[in-house]
């Protein structure tokens, strides 16, 4: 046989290809492009499903979105927050208080407490509102007040003061029987039934009218209001 440098073509083994020692990865290679297959397919349906509903007039999901979004916001917009819901006017010449709480209509027509207060002839007349809250109010080196909601035109709404330490039962009573008449140790004093229930109850933010003076609503009555002869404790105190 004559060996002229040419070499016949090889025959390429397709079966062999197939079986060989790739054949998992060409197996797994043609699921994925089936997958890809069948998805697309899936998607075309699909649209073509989505305009023949449109074309229908039925809602689309983007429209159902914005129905949700709108009666969300309206929702949100008609809350509100216990905490928020209410208002204290102060009538600084009569040394009085009154906290009303909105009606369905968010304005302040509720009258909820109305009670007498001491208020400082110094204290600043017009709208602020409750900017910070503490237990216990040091006034000065050996004084003490309790439930103190502190107002953005530095005016404090507290008990009566004073306490000669953070305990309960370390009243001054002179300070505690002057409730009714101008204060004389400065800021809005109360008793620590009503200092309480501000505390717990008015939120930050919380308004607050002081004003020269106001009558109060016909029907409302102040809640009654007696002095003490001795102790060193607050008897509404009740915890």
């Amino acid at each position: 046989m004559l060996d002229n440098g040419f070499k016949g073509k090889k025959k390429y083994d397709f079966g062999k290809w197939i079986t060989g020692g790739n054949s998992k990865i060409y197996l797994i290679l043609m699921i994925v492009v089936f997958v890809f297959l069948l998805f697309a397919l899936k998607t075309v349906i699909k649209m073509h499903q989505d305009n023949i509903d449109n074309e229908n007039g039925e809602a689309t999901s983007e429209d159902v979105n914005n129905d949700i979004t709108e009666e969300a916001t309206e929702s949100e917009s008609n809350y509100v927050a216990t905490n928020m819901s209410y208002c204290i006017k102060i009538n600084k010449s009569q040394n009085f208080a009154v906290i009303y709480q909105m009606d369905e209509n968010q304005e302040y027509t509720i009258v909820v407490k109305a009670f007498k207060v001491s208020v400082s002839e110094d204290a600043s007349v017009g709208e602020t509102f409750i900017s910070r809250k503490a237990l216990w109010w040091k006034v000065s080196d050996t004084s003490y007040c309790r439930y103190a909601s502190k107002l953005d035109n530095s005016e404090v709404l507290y008990s009566a003061a004073y306490y000669y330490n953070e305990t309960d039962n370390s009243l001054n009573k002179n300070s505690y029987n002057n409730i009714g008449n101008a204060s004389l140790d400065g800021s809005i004093h109360m008793t620590v039934s009503n200092a309480k229930w501000i505390y717990e109850n008015c939120g930050i933010n919380t308004p607050v009218y002081i004003l020269d003076n106001f009558d109060l609503d016909e029907g409302v009555t102040l809640e009654e209001f007696e002095t003490i002869s001795s102790g060193y404790r607050d008897p509404t105190d009740t915890k």
